[in-house]
Order: C-alpha cells, then structure tokens, then sequence
C-alpha cells in the first residue's frame, strides 16, 4: 500500500483514504475512483458533507419500499392514523414510477422526471407537492435531501382550498355515465353522498354500518372520523343521499360486512403489498377503503370531467345551500370544519342569494311603484 502527501492510497486498483468519524474513530473510505484527481474531488466533497452533517446515512442503501415501511412505523406514534394513511399512499406512486432502486439514487433528473409523469396522468400540482414533500422528509432523515433541495421547486398552485361545483344536470350526467361499469360504483355512491351532505371522501370511507339511520334518513359522524372535534356530527339525508347510503349498505353485505362495527366500504385486501394482510384476497369488513382514486380519475374522464377532485363534491353541495338561501352557519352543521377562506367565499354568493330572494317578494307587491325623482323635484310620502 503506497500513500503519497494526499492522503490518497490504492486498493488494488481504487483509491482510497482514512477519516475521522463523529465518534471519533478512524474509517476507512473507498472513493470507487481510479484516477487521482477525480477520488480527490470525491474526498473533497465527502469531507465537506461530514463536516457539515449532510453525510448519508446508512438509509441512503435502503430500498424506496424499505424506507416507505419504516417512515410509517417511525411516523405511527407521532401522528393521527389519517395523516399515517395519507402519507403512506403520497409515498406509493414514486416507487410505481421510478422503481424500487436505492434512496440514494434518487437525483435532480430523477424528481424532475417523477413530476414530469405525474402531470402527464393529470395530477393536481398540489398533490404532487404534497408526495414530493413526504419523500424529503424520509431523504432528510438519510441525510440526502440537502444536495436535491437546491435544484427542486415546487410546482405553482393556486392559492385557494375552493374548488368547482357541479350543476345537479351535470350530476346527473355523472350518474348516467358511472352506471355503465360496476368497478365504479363505490366511488360514483360515495359522491353523491359528498354531493348531497358535503361529506369529505375520507369521513365517508371511514363510515360504518351502525352510523345509518335510514329509516329516520340521517348519519353519525364520529370524532375518530373527523379532521377535527368540530367534525362530529349528525348529517340529514335528502333522497339521493339515503338511496346512495342503502345501495353502499347493499354492496357491504354482498361482502359480508353486516355487523354495527363494520364499515360500509370494506377494504379490498387483494391490493396491500406489504404487512400482515400481504397476498391475501377478498375484502375484510374490519378495515375500511382507503383508496379509490383510479375508479374516480377513469369515471370522471368518460364523463368529460377532467381533473374534477372529489373533493369538489363537498364545495358542489355548499355552493347548492347557498343558493338556494340557507344560512352559513345552518350549513356548517352539515359539513363541519369550513376555513375562513371558505366562509368569505361562500358568504360572497350568499349575498347574491339573498338579493335574488328577497327579490322574489316583488311579484306580490303592497306599495304602488311611484315615478322615480327627477332633477328638482322633492316626492313625499
């Protein structure tokens, strides 16, 4: 083993160098370098990374799958189950489209690439936001999303949580179109359900069997369910959303979901690829759907409505009250948690609302309608 003034020395045809770790015991580094200038400049940059704590840690070796397993784990006790359930499926279309290669793979052309695609299936920058997000704070704890932050920029969003309302002919082309394919049936009555009580998607899949009231046509939601404690609460059921719920109550049984504790929307276990219920097929009534973003992206496509959220469902039943006179706070009882952006918006079409309503009392008038002033002229009383 020859060593010159540089530090540098071969094994066999590598160079390779000797450093101090942060515990302070000597290691032995292997550059992957057989010219002496380029493992310089790989020792340069390895120094400056341990120097400054950016150093990679052993994660960097880990599989994108294998680092998605243990963020969950790590994540499970520190977080609310639906932030752990959102976070594990913003993590699940990189590995989809990128392959299960190393973290440390991951660069610049990578991410650049991964947006690229996902815009090309059409999902919303926020959303994309959101997955590359999640995945810096996994990079972060390997040490590698310092040497990618610099280059990656979030895509541009609009700067609002309001999003488009349909009309009910537009709902009802919806249903005419969702009726052609039964692999879109839990999607389609779980948005007229939204369109209907303004439910969000998730407190819908979260519902089981024992919160049906259909007879008294009325829901419980509970807190467990509920983005917060102001979510709890009994929605009242107009036709379509009690026919919706009944025919969701219907496909339960088929899939032997009976019981109060059940939830309405069995889990379909043949699509988990990790855990215990991995392989397994069938639905488990004990565990509730957590994803039907295929079903609603095809549905909502055949029907000519492209990028529609489902989401957008619970603004299509607001802006409906609204427009129909009922006051912001009687519908807040129906829909929970409404941010202040949302309540100025909606509080903007209720003044429209309310012009047009009370304009409805001139088809009966009581006062004769006198000729308007004229330029010098005083009319009295």
């Amino acid at each position: 083993m020859s060593r010159k003034r540089d530090g540098l020395y071969r094994r066999g045809n590598i160079f390779a160098f000797r450093y101090k770790g942060s515990d302070g015991v000597w290691r032995e580094k292997q550059t992957g370098k057989r010219d002496r200038q380029e493992a310089k400049d790989f020792r340069t940059d390895f120094e400056n990374d341990l120097k400054s704590g950016t150093l990679p840690t052993h994660m960097a070796d880990w599989t994108l799958e294998q680092a998605r397993t243990w963020w969950l784990e790590f994540r499970k006790p520190r977080i609310a189950t639906g932030t752990i359930e959102a976070e594990g499926y913003r993590l699940k279309p990189m590995i989809r489209l990128l392959g299960n290669v190393k973290l440390k793979a991951i660069d610049n052309v990578s991410l650049d690439n991964y947006v690229t695609r996902r815009l090309s299936e059409e999902i919303a920058p926020w959303s994309i936001n959101k997955e590359i997000l999640t995945w810096s704070m996994v990079l972060k704890k390997a040490k590698l999303w310092r040497r990618l932050a610099d280059d990656y920029k979030p895509l541009k969003t609009k700067a609002s949580d309001i999003g488009r309302a349909l009309t009910r002919d537009e709902l009802r082309h919806l249903a005419a179109t969702a009726s052609t394919d039964p692999d879109w049936m839990a999607a389609f009555y779980g948005s007229v359900l939204a369109a209907n009580t303004g439910l969000r998607g998730g407190e819908i899949k979260k519902l089981r069997i024992g919160s049906l009231d259909l007879e008294s046509r009325r829901l419980n939601i509970r807190r467990a369910g509920t983005k917060s404690d102001a979510g709890a609460r009994t929605v009242e059921l107009n036709r379509d959303a009690t026919e919706a719920a009944a025919r969701l109550l219907m496909r339960a049984h088929e899939l032997n979901a009976s019981e109060p504790q059940h939830y309405l929307m069995p889990k379909h276990l043949s699509r988990i690829s990790h855990g215990a219920h991995k392989g397994e097929r069938g639905y488990d009534p004990d565990q509730h759907q957590q994803y039907w973003d295929t079903a609603w992206h095809t549905l909502t496509e055949k029907a000519g409505f492209p990028g529609l959220r489902f989401h957008d469902l619970r603004h299509t039943f607001i802006t409906h009250m609204v427009e129909l006179g009922v006051a912001i706070g009687v519908i807040q009882t129906f829909v929970g948690h409404m941010s202040a952006r949302m309540i100025r918006h909606y509080t903007h079409i209720s003044s429209g609302a309310a012009r047009k309503a009370v304009e409805l009392l001139d088809s009966d008038p009581i006062l004769t309608p006198i000729a308007q002033p004229s330029e010098g002229k005083v009319y009295r009383a």
